[in-house]
């Protein structure tokens, strides 16, 4: 018994020996150590590590990306080539570009009337804006500036216009002095013998450089002289004094509405109070239609 004791006591005692130098003998494996002077060092990519530069630290970075990330969530991204229709139709939508023409307005000044050829006009431009993604918002500006500059040349055209008729009728009155009014009258009932219907179409006829054909003074002689040779003596019967003044009024004021709608582009109303100025004209002077005094209208 004592001696199965004993041997147990050895074979603990070698076992631990064995263990032991087994443990002693298990040298543990060394890592490399890698010194790290900046958290950009850890990005491997050389543009990366500069792009990083820009970013004070790691949270300035993820930040940065989370804000980018949001705001390309609320993009509008123009669809590719080849996209869908409803991707499209979606993208427009977003950007506020009306489904069809009828989507934008070409509002007119007030007193004008819209016309077929203005309506053709509006549908080409109209179509002009969806085939390149105008947004309404932007197509009304665009519309606006546009019609501001052509309303801004028409008066200039018409403040041309005027100071060439003035110009013209100052020299006249100079050459004719007393006479001017009657030969004036000659003048008016000439050009309407010999031009008959076509008086209208030739009282807006222009030159090239814009100045009504009738206005010339070259003209305006010419048909003086044919009035005074066709023996038109007779012009009617001659307003007295007062109502001189009075028809007189009524004539500037006629000429002041008509320049005011001529200024608008109403062309309609501005031949109405053309009319009226005519009228009054005549029975100022005792016969038909005053040219060369302010009584055109293009």
């Amino acid at each position: 018994m004592a001696e199965e004791q004993a041997v147990e006591e050895e074979a603990v005692e070698e076992t631990g020996e064995t263990e032991t130098t087994e443990t002693e003998t298990e040298a543990p494996e060394e890592q490399e150590s890698i010194e790290i002077e900046s958290w950009r060092d850890l990005i491997e990519d050389e543009k990366l590590q500069k792009h990083a530069e820009r970013f004070t630290s790691v949270d300035a970075l993820v930040q940065a990306n989370l804000e980018s990330r949001q705001k390309l969530s609320k993009a509008i991204v123009p669809p590719g080539e080849g996209a869908e229709a409803e991707d499209v139709a979606a993208y427009r939508e977003a950007l506020g570009v009306p489904k069809d023409v009828d989507g934008y307005e070409f509002p007119l000044p007030e007193g004008v009337e819209r016309t077929d050829q203005m309506m053709d006009s509006e549908d080409h431009w109209a179509n002009l804006f969806i085939d390149n993604n105008i947004p309404k918002a932007t197509a009304d500006v665009l519309t606006q500036e546009f019609r501001n500059e052509v309303e801004k040349m028409m008066v200039q055209k018409t403040e041309m216009d005027e100071a060439y008729t003035k110009q013209s009728e100052d020299a006249m009155r100079k050459e004719w002095a007393e006479d001017y009014d009657k030969n004036l009258i000659f003048a008016a009932k000439a050009s309407e013998a010999l031009l008959g219907d076509d008086f209208e179409d030739a009282r807006h006829i222009e030159t090239a450089d814009g100045k009504f054909i009738l206005d010339n003074p070259i003209l305006v002689r010419m048909f003086a002289k044919l009035g005074r040779d066709m023996g038109e003596g007779a012009l009617g019967s001659v307003a007295t004094e007062g109502e001189k003044d009075t028809l007189m009024e009524q004539a500037n004021s006629y000429r002041d509405k008509r320049k005011e709608a001529y200024a608008k582009g109403n062309h309609a109303e501005a031949r109405k109070w053309d009319e009226k100025e005519r009228l009054a004209l005549d029975k100022l002077h005792g016969g038909g239609a005053i040219v060369g005094t302010e009584t055109r209208t293009s």
